[in-house]
């Protein structure tokens, strides 16, 4: 008689890729918020923010480059991903990478809204503009925002991502979970930030979730790869 048996996930190349491009989206996108925009922006201070990033023009650009980097691994993420779902289903794959792929097109039309800041931060301090300086952090809060909106499409991919791999049991339940808590967060944070402000403080600390969660699915990614669907796997035939 005829068994169909699924074999253990082993990675292959695109799901070891896959891995890669997530771990460096989440490097990228660290750097270019917390180490960059973290250090040279001062809320509510448009002076000395221009002084800032007037000040270091080539950690500016650094930043702007990550974001370049994370945006173009986002869009390989999206279709590796779709690639290594679809076999198991067509529909949730497709949600979850249209809602990536929305989500790095936004961010990057929202590049279009930094780019000016570096040019009106250094005519802040060479002149002594306030208005400039005003304008040079309005710049950089104006991309948050913009940020943020990329962010709600971002929750929506990692809710249908979530779905798709509890429903099919590719990755241990509390990845699944946790990635559903992930696109929560993501999509709590970012209407908070556009319509509540003042939650932003309280909904910080759960972003550690997508800290943790993120890196360990790309983890899974690359070590152990997604398993084939059971369409996929050719009976064997066993003695009976």
């Amino acid at each position: 008689m005829a068994a169909t048996t699924i074999p253990t996930p082993r990675p292959t190349s695109l799901s070891r890729l896959v891995g890669v491009a997530y771990f460096g989206i989440v490097f990228t996108g660290i750097f270019a918020e917390f180490v960059v925009r973290g250090q040279l922006v001062v809320a509510g201070d448009p002076t000395a923010t221009a002084a800032n990033i007037a000040g270091s023009p080539g950690l500016f650009v650094t930043g702007i480059g990550a974001d370049v980097v994370m945006i173009a691994l986002d869009v390989i993420v999206g279709l590796g991903l779709y690639r290594l779902l679809k076999p198991h289903d067509r529909r949730l794959a497709r949600i979850a990478t249209g809602a990536r792929l929305i989500q790095a097109g936004i961010l990057a039309a929202n590049m279009l809204t930094l780019a000016p800041a570096l040019g009106l931060a250094r005519d802040a301090v060479s002149t002594g503009s306030s208005a400039a300086a005003a304008q040079a952090l309005q710049a950089v809060e104006a991309h948050a925002l913009g940020y943020d909106i990329g962010l709600i499409a971002f929750g929506v991919s990692c809710l249908a991502l979530a779905k798709l791999l509890a429903d099919h049991h590719l990755v241990p339940p509390w990845l699944a979970i946790g990635m559903a808590a992930t696109g929560a967060v993501y999509l709590l944070g970012s209407f908070a930030a556009l319509f509540a402000p003042s939650f932003n403080t309280a909904i910080d600390p759960l972003y550690l979730i997508a800290m943790v969660v993120e890196p360990a699915f790309a983890a899974r990614l690359f070590r152990r790869g997604i398993r084939q669907s059971p369409a996929a796997v050719r009976p064997v035939a066993v003695a009976g």
